[in-house]
């Protein structure tokens, strides 16, 4: 892999906070920030939500940027963290739609609603977040992020067709999603 620049003066900075230097870890952050805000609204839609997640996604990144041992992988590691962030959110998002849904079966009866139109874009959004998580994460590193086949099976672990049967069968699971979506 290739690395620009950029990369490497990320690579550095993980490097001086390692080392405990607030300088960097405040050059960090501003560098980082906005990625990890876009992230965070990837996969939360919300702004406010978001801002949220960065924040403690920032926590994480604060109290385990020791613990990084290649700090070629920051970005990665970085992604990962945001996208554990979002997904417990959606979870307990869940958890409460679901608990609301229960209440309101029991205090009013059912009637049936018209389903607005859905912009395809959304629509896909959505799709994407029904996947499991490791068929969301391998779809956005690859699609959103540009990760490439060779450098995902170094930051997964996983052998380079490996990686490719998983975008595979993560693109036929969003398929399928969508086709069920148009059909209904």
């Amino acid at each position: 892999m290739e690395r620009n620049s950029d990369q490497i003066f990320d690579e550095l900075l993980v490097i001086k906070c390692q080392d405990q230097d607030q300088k960097a870890y405040d050059l960090l952050w501003k560098r980082w920030q906005p990625r990890i805000l876009k992230w965070s609204f990837g996969f939360i839609n919300d702004p406010d939500v978001a801002r949220e997640i960065a924040q403690e996604s920032w926590v994480s990144i604060h109290k385990g940027i020791g613990k990084l041992k290649d700090p070629a992988l920051f970005r990665f590691w970085v992604y990962r963290i945001v996208q554990r962030r979002s997904a417990d959110w959606i979870r307990k998002e869940q958890r409460k739609r679901s608990s609301l849904e229960e209440a309101r079966h029991e205090v009013v009866a059912t009637e049936e609603e018209a389903t607005p139109a859905v912009d395809p874009v959304d629509s896909m959004l959505l799709a994407i977040k029904e996947l499991p998580e490791d068929h969301q994460r391998i779809l956005r590193l690859f699609y959103l992020e540009k990760v490439p086949v060779k450098v995902l099976s170094k930051v997964l672990n996983l052998p380079q067709g490996t990686v490719k049967s998983r975008l595979y069968y993560a693109r036929e699971q969003l398929k399928k999603k969508l086709k069920n979506r148009n059909h209904e």
